[in-house]
């Protein structure tokens, strides 16, 4: 078995090398977690923290599918019902004739979307390729796939998302990204209470969790990185972002947590533990996508691996997903060993990378 200190020394070796200016990093076996960390909390600044708060970006979408799923187990939500009953911005929609067509050239959809789709990424909204008509409609409403929640408030993102149409038919294939934040607004209006309270009654709160959430003290996010002009490190604004509450809660990309927090959180998807039914953990953590929607999904989930509700599985019985802020994590469900790697720049930056392969040997 491969020990945290031998990792621990591959990443300060790519801190040594000035590939990555800071990470904590950790396992958790039997309710036991050992954390470790390494680098700076900024370029030449002081260590960086165990206790460090990172944002997660795409992180978040498991926290997100295990919350759908409590309110699954309770009878609040149905697996295969339309969601158009809470999101009437999505009742009628309308799909695009043809992929990367334009905007004016659409049919109805062939079905409706349901939650099944919002928890598989398959309602045909997501991700729609660069360059498109679609892509560039979205972008220019603020409400494309991106690593920061949406600048507007829930009921305006659906009204603009609602009114573009969907690149493909729901279940046709396969769309990162924006079913998550569209899975929040359901959430929030099925119970009439906001995500934050959710989580907090369902998720962290049962977990004993205080750091896994929508905001945290500045002073414990480390600075993030991104890449600037010429190839060198660009600073991200991550404490002005969520140093304080969201208008969007999302769950997306918008929750911030500890390595600590994060490797507790995993277990859930093992067996339940104090926040949901075994089976319903296990629905979680099956591959659910259909050979087309898996071929549509190429590039973002790793070769013959599936996906789950909201996370990736693969085929060695780890389930979990990345972020692209920098941070990574996943749980075996064979062994009960989580692992998490959480950096202070993004994927993008030469380095972030290696640094994330890292959870593969932690996992071993």
């Amino acid at each position: 078995m491969v020990e945290p200190g031998d990792v621990g020394a591959a990443l300060d070796g790519l801190v040594g090398s000035g590939h990555l200016v800071g990470y904590v990093a950790g396992v958790r076996d039997d309710g036991r977690s050992r954390i470790f960390a390494g680098g700076a909390r900024s370029v030449g600044g002081p260590a960086l923290a165990p206790d460090s708060v990172f944002p997660l970006s795409s992180n978040t979408k498991p926290v997100g599918g295990v919350l759908a799923m409590r309110l699954i187990e309770l009878g609040v939500l149905e697996l295969e019902d339309p969601v158009a009953g809470y999101l009437p911005e999505l009742a009628e929609p309308r799909v695009l004739a043809r992929p990367g067509g334009p905007l004016e050239e659409t049919v109805p959809a062939e079905g409706p979307v349901t939650l099944r789709h919002l928890l598989s990424m398959t309602a045909g909204f997501g991700w729609a390729g660069e360059g498109s008509p679609l892509a560039h409609a979205m972008s220019e409403r603020q409400v494309a796939p991106g690593p920061y929640a949406p600048p507007m408030p829930p009921d305006e993102y659906l009204r603009l998302l609602g009114a573009l149409p969907l690149a493909d038919h729901p279940g046709r294939g396969w769309y990162y990204h924006t079913c998550s934040d569209v899975l929040g607004v359901l959430l929030a209006r099925a119970t009439g209470t906001s995500v934050a309270e959710l989580l907090a009654e369902h998720v962290t709160g049962p977990l004993g969790l205080r750091d896994l959430g929508f905001s945290a003290e500045s002073d414990r996010i480390p600075t993030g990185y991104g890449v600037g002009p010429g190839g060198g490190l660009r600073e991200l604004d991550t404490a002005g972002r969520f140093g304080r509450a969201p208008e969007f809660e999302s769950l997306a990309c918008g929750l911030v947590s500890t390595v600590a927090d994060y490797l507790a959180f995993l277990d859930v998807l093992i067996d339940g533990r104090a926040v949901l039914g075994a089976e319903y953990a296990q629905e979680m953590a099956t591959d659910h996508l259909t050979a087309g929607q898996r071929a549509t999904a190429e590039g973002f989930i790793g070769p013959g691996c599936g996906y789950g509700f909201q996370v990736e599985v693969r085929p060695d019985g780890a389930v979990g997903w990345a972020g692209g802020l920098g941070t990574i994590g996943y749980v075996d469900r064979r062994t009960g060993r989580s692992a998490a790697v959480f950096t202070t720049q993004s994927y993008d930056v030469p380095g972030t990378a290696d640094a994330l392969e890292s959870v593969w040997s932690l996992l071993a």
